[in-house]
């Protein structure tokens, strides 16, 4: 992990997911983190055009006990587990925190982005909070109220990290489950298709964070699987319906759910 210029006035722990090669998408979230005051941490493990056996090394000897399916996670989804799973491993190596909020780098942060995730860290209604997402599917009555917030229940599967806060107690259950064979990509796997070990979620809204429209549209991972849903024509089709009326309204029911 790297590290930013630290700021004492905010202590919450914040890791920015970002490789190195990146470099655009870092300047740009250094800029609004930094209008935040905001002291935060980096990872990005990259493992897009490593041979197999590297691949198999990493894994090994950063989390022995998870076996990743090849068949259906590429490397470059693998990565992307390795360094949300490294976010999480370092917060349990601090004990004075209670939670981390993750943040990817390809991301707009609201003007209380930063008073969202000091209100989330200690709450313990969730295992993690979105602080935004793409996925629609949320109830507009099932909701609870953090410290002037309100989370939303999802209903089904929340397909995105965009960003979220993960609580201490949900990273330790975690890594203490043994051994596991992991074939979701991260996304789909806290968002409701995990197992045993998926965490019980909720969604921040209004968002504290939203997709920036440039950055957000060239994927760092599409290139590099063969899942059709993270393929650039599949994206686009997918971003044409959410934006239509159609799409308004079938989401309209869920205001009453």
């Amino acid at each position: 992990m790297s590290s930013s210029p630290l700021n004492t006035l905010r202590p919450r722990m914040l890791v920015l997911i970002n490789l190195d090669s990146a470099v655009e998408r870092r300047q740009a979230m250094a800029r609004q983190l930094g209008a935040c005051s905001l002291a935060y941490e980096r990872v990005g493990v990259d493992l897009r055009c490593v041979r197999p056996t590297e691949v198999d090394a990493a894994i090994e000897r950063r989390f022995p006990a998870l076996r990743f399916d090849r068949t259906a996670l590429s490397n470059a989804e693998i990565g992307c587990w390795l360094s949300h799973l490294t976010a999480w491993q370092t917060l349990l190596e601090r004990p004075d925190e209670t939670a981390c909020a993750v943040i990817e780098d390809d991301l707009q942060l609201m003007p209380h982005f930063a008073a969202a995730i000091d209100a989330l860290a200690g709450q313990t209604a969730f295992d993690l909070v979105y602080l935004g997402t793409s996925s629609r599917n949320v109830s507009q009555r099932r909701r609870t109220q953090i410290g002037g917030l309100q989370v939303h229940a999802p209903v089904g599967v929340i397909l995105n990290t965009w960003g979220y806060v993960v609580t201490r107690a949900y990273a330790a259950r975690f890594f203490s489950a043994g051994r596991r064979h992991i074939r979701h990509p991260i996304d789909h796997y806290l968002g409701g298709r995990g197992k045993r070990t998926r965490p019980h979620i909720g969604v921040l809204q209004p968002a504290a964070v939203r997709e920036d429209p440039i950055l957000g549209a060239a994927s760092q991972i599409g290139p590099y699987t063969r899942r059709i849903d993270r393929s650039r024509l599949f994206e686009k089709l997918r971003r044409r319906l959410m934006a239509s009326s159609v799409s308004a309204l079938y989401y309209a029911l869920y205001r009453y759910l």
